[in-house]
Order: C-alpha cells, then sequence, then structure tokens
C-alpha cells in the first residue's frame, strides 16, 4: 500500500488512517516472524543437542535471517507509531499557529504591539521545523538498519554459546534424576 502520487497533498487524518493500517499490518508480520523465529531456534537447539553441526547451521542461519527481519519489522512499527505523534503534533501547532496569527491581527486593530507574539509564532513555527527534522532522522536511521545487520557468524556462535548452556542445564537436571531413580530403585 504506497502512498499515492508523493505531489498530491494527504491530509493529516488520511495519513493516520494509511500509518495506523501499515502499523497493523507490520505488527501481524512482526508477530508471524517471531513463531518462526522461536521454531528456528529450537530446531537449531536440538540439532545442536544431537551432535548435527549441518542441521545447526542451517537452522541456525534461518534463525539469523529471520531475526534480522523482525528487529527491522519491529523498528518500522515504532517508525509509523513515531509518525503518527508527529502528525498528531504537528495538527495542534497549525491550530495553534493559526490562533496566533488571529490574535495578532486583533492586537493590529487594538493598536497593540505585536512584536512579542511574533516572535511565539515564530518559536511555533521552528518547533514544527525541528518535529520535521526529526522524522527524517528517523527515516535516515530507518533506511541505516535495513541495510546493516549483525555478521551471520557472530549470530550463529551467539547462538549456539546460549543453546549449549541451555542444554548442560537441562543434561545436569536429567543426570540428577536418573541418579535419583537408580537409588530408589536399589533400595
Amino acid at each position: 500500500m504506497g502512498l499515492g502520487n508523493p505531489f498530491k497533498k494527504v491530509s493529516p487524518e488520511e495519513l493516520k488512517t494509511k500509518l495506523a493500517i501499515s502499523e497493523q499490518r507490520l505488527s501481524a508480520r512482526e508477530s508471524e516472524l517471531s513463531k518462526k523465529r522461536q521454531k528456528s531456534r529450537e530446531q537449531a537447539k536440538e540439532a545442536l543437542a544431537n551432535g548435527n553441526d549441518r542441521e545447526f547451521r542451517v537452522a541456525s542461519r534461518r534463525y539469523s535471517m529471520v531475526e534480522g527481519q523482525v528487529n527491522t519489522i519491529s523498528s518500522m512499527v515504532e517508525m509509523a507509531q513515531s509518525m503518527t505523534d508527529v502528525i498528531e503534533m504537528q495538527t495542534g501547532l497549525k491550530e495553534v499557529v493559526d490562533i496566533g496569527n488571529d490574535l495578532g491581527k486583533w492586537q493590529k486593530q487594538l493598536g497593540f504591539d505585536t512584536s512579542k507574539l511574533e516572535s511565539a509564532v515564530t518559536n511555533i513555527r521552528t518547533s514544527m521545523e525541528k518535529v520535521n527534522t526529526a522524522t527524517n532522522m528517523m527515516t535516515s536511521s530507518m533506511d541505516a538498519a535495513m541495510a546493516g545487520g549483525t555478521e551471520l557468524s557472530d549470530m550463529q556462535d551467539s547462538l549456539r554459546g546460549e543453546l549449549l548452556a541451555e542444554l548442560s542445564g537441562e543434561t545436569a537436571s536429567k543426570d540428577k534424576l536418573s541418579k535419583k531413580i537408580e537409588e530408589e530403585m536399589e533400595e
């Protein structure tokens, strides 16, 4: 779902609706991929427990790829939420600017010095520009996050260590249980 013609002005409400739809789609995909990530992790753990290095490499590679996708989508969900916040802030600031302009006109009609009010309006506009700059920075960060990533071998080594630690804990528990059963059988 694209945003359509980039030169066509989209209302804030339309944009919020499109962002909400995109956020829901991304969240659903994130959930689906999280399940796949967990399944790949379990497969890698089982392969490691069985001493099957080839299956471990395949499963850990799949885990790493899915993990990267989950992280990217998670960042995109956060960006969509932030953009929604920015739109709401910008809408509120626009209303304040409009009211400020009206107040300035009324003050001129009454003969008041409007330089202080104009300064406040300028500050509000500067705040709006800062919000837009923040949005651009988030977009740049998202682009960088999508292009970067951890090395596959580092991810595999990390997963191997984590799973070996879990397996050794499970093995120790099984050994204790086996010894206890043997002792009770001998009695």
